[in-house]
């Protein structure tokens, strides 16, 4: 039996600080095992973290992202009843490309759900018979297929 995926994007990653919500915890409850973070978008959230015009809880959110995904990739092994986390090496880092297409690409490869609230991305991945995963009433993940 295949291993239950899901990719996560970089708004994705703002939940845990915006919301309070544990994304990892969730994903476990609905029955992802792997959780991955293409590197395009650990690299937007670096972006995020860093620009010194963004302030206040966004930023804040940014941080706490960059290290929870750092965390759970380092310590997945301590902690074995989390989703593995793993920072994709196999997508190509091309010029003009943006996080959304590396995602899809790489959820149609891998067929993998995403972790999305970006509604056009989520309109997209839906077209392509890709699951999503999103944050419903603001208390919980809930999975759309």
């Amino acid at each position: 039996m295949q291993r239950k995926e899901v990719i996560v994007d970089t708004n994705a990653l703002l939940i845990p600080e915006e919301f309070g919500i544990d994304i990892f915890e969730e994903l476990e409850r609905l029955g992802y095992e792997r959780v991955i973070v293409p590197k395009a978008v650990l690299k937007e959230l670096d972006g995020l973290r860093r620009r010194p015009d963004l302030k206040g809880k966004e930023k804040r959110a940014a941080k706490i992202g960059y290290s929870l995904v750092l965390k759970y990739v380092h310590t997945s092994k301590k902690e074995p009843h989390r989703c593995k986390v793993l920072i994709n090496e196999g997508e190509e880092e091309e010029e003009g490309r943006d996080a959304d297409e590396i995602i899809a690409e790489l959820a149609l490869n891998k067929k993998a759900a995403v972790l999305t609230n970006d509604e056009p991305l989520m309109r997209k991945l839906s077209k392509a018979g890709i699951a999503t995963v999103y944050l419903r009433g603001g208390n919980r993940l809930e999975e759309y297929k």
